[in-house]
């Protein structure tokens, strides 16, 4: 073999050469490290079959996971269909929707009246239906149609089997009743089971029912106003709209705040009146009376229901038919008036006792219309009254029953008293004096006013209303002071009639006396002269104390019951000066007594003129023996 020709080129700069040069060939060159026959030629560039072979060897694999892929869905696809139609189709199935019920019957009816209700079942399903049972709630308080005294709560029947195609139809009555415009919903529930399977099949739905009229009815009548302290009455009104006798019917009642009853037609236990039974058509009317407190413009609202209880002696309603509500507004009194006692107008007013008092009514028109016959009636009681005391300028006194009453005849602006129109009346009265035998004497205004008005609805054509208004006569406690020399408890000694510059003492004697009701805390006082001296004896009921700085002299005389009375002594000692030579010297200031009165509720006092040496309650008292000498 001959020598290859001698090429210096380099093996990667040749193929260098051949992969960049663009009409390169594939033409074979021998590897550098090989010779002889022995070697072997290898390529020195990539073949494309080669290339391919190594890049893509498993694309023979992928082709055929690629086709299982979409059998599978093929299958899954005509799978699928076939459930689909089986399962909608229902072919062989159970299903709630292939039981068809019926109901025929009314949809409104009256309240106590008997329905009837029809009840056609089927079965469409392929296969029979076991154990089938239907199930109808009806209404708290329907009543069986056979016996209206026995509850009807529910109908319960089991069919048992039901084969296909197979129908079957109940009927049912029941008394049903509800108050008017009522809706009442009937629960129906049908329930079955099939051959080989536990389950239990449920088909539910509901049949309504609404109310026209009820069984029983309650009307009210009655003032829609009222003046707030004056009488109202409401007629309440009971009717049977039903087909039957109901027994143990019961109307209770709501009463709102501020309503006192005073009487009814009917005993009222807790709240609720017995009626008992009614007829088919009958009525029952019970009348309710009571006065309503409250504020102008406020709303009062009456509830009253009737119904059914659950016994004759368990007054508790069972069944509820109807409640009326009433709606009463607390009006201004159509007169308002304001009584002033000695110029207060207070609802709490304390007199003295046997002393004079003025009395003074205003009234206004507070109506939008005119008021025509307008009469204002103020009656007086008590027994702190004098009643030949009473006297009035422009009213006229009726002794017979102790009232002064304002009319037209004695005032002429009362004939037609205009909207917001006023006017005032008078007259007075002395109360009597305090008195042991009239401990808790008292003063009683009962103002009661009446007239005409017209053009509204609801209201009364003749208008009235009252107040009262209560006054206390306090008690009346004396008090006296006076002195004393030659007797009483306490030894004095010094010169009589005193003389200058030379000591005299005396005894100061107080004296209290309750004339009316109890009295606490009773104390006495009074403040000694500069030139007085208290010597510190004492005698008598309670304690005496002194004070130096002011002078002052107390008594604790402690509580006094109606009537009671208490005597007081202390000592003092008084040295004249000339410039008092030839008068009688003052021994005390003014004498005070404060307590606190416990019917009336107030303070209570009384004073007593000052003590000088005028000792005229002493044995043989001259005047000559006072003054100085």
């Amino acid at each position: 073999m001959s020598p290859l020709p001698e090429d210096d080129t380099s093996s990667l700069e040749y193929a260098r050469e051949h992969l960049y040069k663009p009409d390169a060939t594939d033409a074979p060159h021998g590897h550098p490290l090989l010779s002889g026959s022995d070697a072997k030629e290898l390529p020195h560039v990539w073949k494309e079959e080669t290339l391919r072979d190594i890049v893509h060897p498993g694309e023979r694999h992928v082709k055929l996971a690629t086709l299982l892929l979409i059998t599978a869905s093929i299958f899954f696809l005509i799978a699928a269909s076939i459930a689909g139609y089986l399962f909608y189709s229902g072919s062989n199935a159970v299903s709630v929707d292939k039981i068809s019920i019926d109901i025929q019957g009314p949809t409104t009816i009256a309240g106590g009246d008997v329905v009837s209700l029809s009840l056609t079942i089927t079965n469409n399903n392929s296969v029979a239906i076991q154990n089938a049972t239907i199930v109808i709630d009806f209404p708290s308080g329907t009543r069986d149609a056979e016996d209206v005294l026995k509850e009807y709560p529910n109908y319960i029947e089991n069919v048992g089997t039901l084969e296909s195609g197979a129908s079957i139809t109940r009927s049912v009555k029941a008394v049903v009743f509800g108050g008017a415009g009522q809706k009442l919903t009937l629960p129906i529930a049908f329930s079955y089971s099939t051959t080989g399977s536990n389950a239990r099949f449920l088909k539910a739905f509901s049949y309504d029912l609404f109310v026209s009229t009820t069984p029983l009815s309650v009307a009210v009548e009655g003032l829609t106003e009222t003046v707030s302290g004056q009488s109202l009455t409401l007629t309440l009104t009971v009717s049977s709209n039903a087909t039957v006798p109901l027994d143990n019917i019961v109307l209770t009642s709501a009463l709102p705040f501020g309503f006192i009853v005073t009487s009814s037609s009917r005993p009222l236990n807790n709240s609720s009146f017995l009626i008992g039974t009614l007829m088919p058509g009958g009525r029952s009317t019970t009348k309710l009376t009571g006065t309503l407190i409250g504020q102008d413009n406020e709303e009062r609202i009456f509830h009253f229901t009737v119904g059914t209880a659950q016994t004759a002696q368990d007054q508790t309603l069972a069944v509820t038919y109807m409640t009326q509500d009433v709606s009463v507004r607390i009006a201004a009194p159509f007169i308002s008036t304001t009584l002033a006692l000695n110029g207060d107008t207070s609802s709490n007013v304390v007199v003295a006792p046997g002393a004079a008092q003025n009395v003074s009514l205003s009234y206004t028109n507070t109506l939008p219309t005119s008021v025509t016959d307008a009469t204002i009636v103020v009656g007086i009681s008590g027994t702190g009254v004098n009643y030949n005391s009473i006297q009035s300028a422009n009213g006229f006194y009726n002794s017979a029953n102790h009232s002064i009453i304002f009319s037209k005849d004695t005032d002429p602006s009362l004939a037609v008293l205009a909207p917001g129109a006023s006017g005032i009346g008078a007259f007075t009265f002395s109360t009597l004096p305090a008195n042991p035998a009239n401990p808790t004497p008292t003063i009683t205004f009962t103002t009661s006013v009446s007239g005409t008005r017209v053009g509204q609805a609801n209201v009364p054509g003749e208008i009235s209303s009252s107040a009262t208004k209560t006054a206390k006569v306090a008690t009346a406690v004396a008090l006296s002071a006076s002195s004393l020399h030659s007797s009483g408890p306490l030894n004095n000694s010094g010169p009589i009639p005193p003389k200058v510059d030379q000591t005299t003492t005396y005894t100061a004697v107080w004296n209290v006396q309750n004339q009316g009701s109890a009295v606490a805390g009773g104390t006495v006082t009074t403040v000694l002269p500069i030139y007085v001296s208290y010597t510190g004896l004492t005698a008598g009921k309670g304690a005496f104390s002194y004070n130096d700085a002011s002078r002052m002299v107390s008594w604790n005389v402690g509580d006094l019951a109606q009537g009671a009375s208490a005597q007081g002594f202390f000592q003092v000692s008084v040295t004249p000066s000339l410039s008092q030579k030839g008068n009688a010297v003052v021994l005390t200031k003014t004498t005070s007594f404060s307590g606190y009165d416990r019917f009336a509720g107030v303070q209570v006092s009384a004073t007593a003129d000052q003590v000088t040496t005028e000792t005229k309650n002493d044995p043989g008292y001259s005047p000559a023996n006072a003054s100085v000498q």
